[in-house]
């Protein structure tokens, strides 16, 4: 019996299966796996967007880390002097020039913000302070300038901002000196040693 239930099955199998031809290999779509990119490919990316090698890069609107309110921004260069920050957080040296990037999308503040670093190289301004605002677009900036400061080569050194300076919503920074105020501290420094360049 079990042998005729089988044959049964079989026929009524090919039966219905009559008419059916094997799909070919070649009518298969091969689907790619998709594979999100880190943040290292996407900078890369965009240099290569840019022809032009990583050192050349402009920052990158790539957030690495996304900061909260809360959060401070603290760097300082290898070789910069303790007292030169300790004064620069505490909000000792005054501010020659401010930006402010309240309101500002991440690409028009990065705009910005590298005009503004080289403007301050050219005039011989050395103490700035930087305003991004409160708020969820204050906090992106804030994110965004923890990462592109540090990558600035003319940024020596910066803080979160003194309360009376803007607080959280704004941060000092030290620029480098530029090549004519190293010539003057050099010829000054000399003069009071008593040495000639």
């Amino acid at each position: 019996m079990k042998t005729s239930a089988i044959n049964n099955d079989v026929e009524l199998f090919s039966k219905e299966m009559e008419g059916v031809r094997p799909i070919h290999r070649d009518a298969r779509v091969a689907m790619k796996k998709v594979v999100a990119e880190n943040p290292g490919q996407q900078y890369r990316r965009e240099c290569a967007a840019f022809d032009r090698d990583e050192t050349e890069c402009p920052l990158s609107l790539v957030l690495r880390k996304k900061l909260t309110a809360d959060d401070w921004l603290c760097f300082k260069r290898d070789g910069i002097q303790s007292g030169v920050f300790k004064n620069l957080r505490t909000g000792k040296y005054p501010q020659e020039a401010t930006l402010n990037l309240n309101r500002k999308t991440p690409q028009q503040a990065r705009d910005e913000l590298v005009q503004f670093v080289d403007d301050c190289q050219e005039m011989n301004v050395r103490s700035v302070l930087v305003f991004f605002g409160h708020g969820q677009g204050g906090h992106l900036l804030k994110s965004y300038l923890a990462q592109w400061l540090p990558e600035l080569k003319n940024v020596q050194v910066f803080h979160t901002a003194l309360k009376h300076h803007g607080g959280s919503a704004a941060v000092y920074v030290m620029l480098r000196k530029s090549e004519q105020k190293r010539m003057e501290n050099r010829e000054r420094h000399a003069a009071r040693l008593g040495k000639a360049l």
